[in-house]
């Protein structure tokens, strides 16, 4: 049997969603009937088995519910309590600092905006973001706040849509890269906000799934929010 303390700084997370019409959401796929939820949770979860560590699982309910346990090596479901929210990992500085400002990198946007020229401030902020994906990688501070800065252009020139895919992608790799848990909540917020707001995409591979997967790993204790979302997905998915 594998021990069940692993670290919550080093291990897995895995979520999935329950539906309320029946099946469960996970990996980007619906997982449908006609077997109970518990019998699907465990078949996905026996394929997704761990090969070196137990993974952390939290399973999202219809009602906003998150359920915590834990997914040993050999497929196994323990129940365990989530990790305190006061151990966290030192925080990279240069989320402090914002995107350099060498070469002019912001200057397009910063005019654009200037001139209430929102879609221009959000192609402007694009190129930014494509700008530092390039020179400091995909998985970087600065690329994850280049999504934000396009989340937020979209989101002033009434692009609902992409301001919900874009804040989206941000909060995710905000999280992956342990930025300050403040803002990442905040950035999740507006994630929320702009998705219940645009024309809500519920494909299984979509914006809305990826969204109520991260309230789910990255807020469990924000009811309401996660409720909000699955509800609108369940509803629009009749």
């Amino acid at each position: 049997m594998a021990h069940l303390d692993q670290s919550p700084l080093t291990d897995r997370h895995e979520t999935i969603i329950t539906l309320h019409s029946g099946g469960i959401h996970a990996n980007d796929m619906i997982h449908p009937g006609p077997e109970p939820t518990s019998a699907l949770i465990n078949r996905v979860c026996s394929s997704a088995a761990p090969q070196h560590r137990p993974t952390r699982l939290s399973i999202g309910h219809a009602d906003g519910r998150v359920e915590h346990h834990q997914l040993t090596v050999d497929g196994a479901i323990h129940p365990h309590r989530p990790p305190p929210a006061a151990i966290s990992q030192p925080t990279d500085p240069v989320w402090n600092i914002g995107i350099p400002e060498q070469a002019g990198l912001l200057e397009p946007a910063r005019a654009a905006e200037q001139a209430g020229k929102w879609p221009a401030a959000q192609q402007a902020a694009l190129r930014t973001t494509q700008h530092l994906a390039a020179h400091h990688g995909t998985d970087h501070p600065y690329t994850a706040m280049g999504l934000e800065l396009q989340a937020y252009f979209a989101l002033r020139a009434q692009d609902h849509n992409a301001a919900a895919t874009l804040y989206t992608r941000a909060v995710v790799a905000r999280h992956q890269l342990n930025a300050p848990q403040g803002e990442t909540q905040k950035v999740l917020t507006h994630a929320v906000a702009a998705w219940l707001h645009s024309e809500r995409d519920t494909r299984p591979d979509g914006t809305g799934f990826a969204l109520a997967h991260a309230l789910i790993r990255i807020t469990p204790h924000k009811q309401s929010a996660i409720a909000a979302v699955l509800r609108q997905l369940n509803r629009d998915r009749l």
